[in-house]
């Protein structure tokens, strides 16, 4: 009885959106549950439909999920993961077109090596990147962890609600880079 009382409590709470699955990418081995090297369609099977696909560079393809989430294929290969967390996009930024595209619910917890998330201020992040090889300025970090490379960028706080100093940055985008092997 009371197994199912829990798995009731569990359905209440995860219909309210209180308990919501994070998109999972572990650098250098996973992303989503999948392998770096699964194939795009296993990835839009994963994920389903993107919300377009983009061409970009050199012949990638980018496949933006919402307006915060894009996977990035050199053919049928992973080859970045970037998220965002912008509360408006602005014309200087060059995404002001973005702000037509409509977020998706399903895409707005993101979680890195299962501690990395959008939002976190930036001493937090620090100890996570203690010891990895690279650098960074006041707006970014670039780390190499388990042979890839991984981009941060940062932001005041209250440009993204998370706060009142403006002297405190937080983490608002993510790129995990996935090299050829």
């Amino acid at each position: 009885m009371k197994i199912l009382k829990l798995v009731a409590v569990l359905l209440l709470l995860g219909g309210s959106g209180l308990v919501r699955a994070e998109l999972q990418v572990q650098v250098g081995k996973a992303a989503f549950g999948l392998a770096p090297s699964a194939a795009k369609a296993a990835f839009v099977e994963r994920l389903g439909p993107p919300t377009a696909e983009l061409p970009l560079r050199q012949g990638a393809r980018g496949l933006l999920y919402g307006n915060s989430l894009l996977l990035v294929f050199e053919g049928d290969t992973l080859r970045e993961v970037r998220c965002w967390k912008q509360e408006q996009f602005t014309s200087d930024l060059f995404l002001g077109w973005l702000q037509q595209v409509e977020p998706r619910a399903d895409m707005q917890g993101f979680v890195v090596d299962d501690r990395l998330r959008l939002g976190m201020p930036r001493a937090q992040v620090s100890a996570f990147l203690a010891g990895l090889e690279g650098d960074g300025d006041e707006r970014s970090d670039v780390r190499i962890k388990n042979g890839q490379q991984l981009w941060l960028g940062y932001g005041p706080a209250p440009d993204y609600h998370l706060g009142d100093d403006p002297e405190q940055r937080v983490l608002v985008s993510i790129t995990v880079q996935f090299n050829a092997n």
